[in-house]
């Protein structure tokens, strides 16, 4: 009886550090998706405010170019 109690926990202790090496991996898996995600944000919010700033100064030049042919 002993011997069987003793292999069943070496078993146990087995797939414990499996499933232990398997979470690790997922969470390392899963930071990296965490990081990747907020690098993709970043880029798409930066290349908004980009656009948003470009289309803002082409409105005010052409407002500009408007007001000096009205001008002349």
């Amino acid at each position: 009886m002993q011997g069987i109690t003793e292999k069943q926990i070496l078993e146990w202790k087995e797939e414990l550090s499996k499933q232990i090496q398997t979470r690790d991996h997922a969470k390392k898996v899963f930071d990296e998706c965490v990081n990747n995600i907020n690098v993709l944000q970043g880029g798409i919010n930066f290349g908004e405010m980009l656009l948003n700033k470009i289309n803002t100064q082409s409105q005010e030049n052409l407002k500009k170019q408007v007001k000096t042919n009205k001008s002349n």
